[in-house]
């Protein structure tokens, strides 16, 4: 068999009647069930594909978890390092530390960095208050009062076809 895509395939079909009859109208039936037979092949190799490309992502998603959770516990790790270093350079009052090549160093800077902490609960009056978001808009609130016969401008339904794979 010749190498047909898919789309040739779909295309043959759509036109199988025309491209199958002769100039007495007689219907070529063995031309039709050929590129029926195409149009088949061709569209379970594309589904057998997709399947393959749905189990790579997979696996891929799973490496990722696996990996992410990776960084986390490095991220962690790294952090922790961190903090016994300040630490250790806190008790012994030592503010540089510094490779005798120069490449690596750690400076403690005392008091340099502010913050505001804030008490779990303490409400503060509105000019202490971020400006708040707007609401996000609600597809479901939106598609219940379009079904109810409100017009809602900058909103439509909008119906599309479906594919199922198995």
């Amino acid at each position: 068999m010749t190498n047909v895509s898919l789309y040739k395939a779909a295309h043959d079909m759509q036109q199988r009647i025309a491209l199958c009859v002769d100039e007495d109208g007689v219907i070529d039936t063995d031309a039709i069930d050929m590129i029926e037979s195409t149009f088949q092949e061709r569209s379970v190799a594309v589904v057998a594909v997709y399947k393959g490309k749905g189990h790579t992502i997979d696996t891929l998603k799973s490496y990722l978890v696996e990996i992410q959770d990776k960084i986390k516990r490095e991220e962690t790790n790294q952090a922790r390092l961190k903090d016994y270093l300040q630490a250790c350079m806190i008790m012994t009052g030592t503010e540089s530390i510094k490779s005798d090549d120069g490449l690596l160093t750690a400076t403690l800077y005392k008091d340099r960095d502010e913050s505001v902490e804030l008490d779990e609960g303490a409400e503060f009056p509105a000019e202490l208050c971020a400006d708040p978001k707007p609401p996000a808009p609600s597809k479901t609130k939106i598609k219940a009062a379009i079904l109810a016969g409100e017009a809602v401008a900058g909103a439509r339904i909008v119906r599309r076809d479906r594919l199922t794979i198995k």
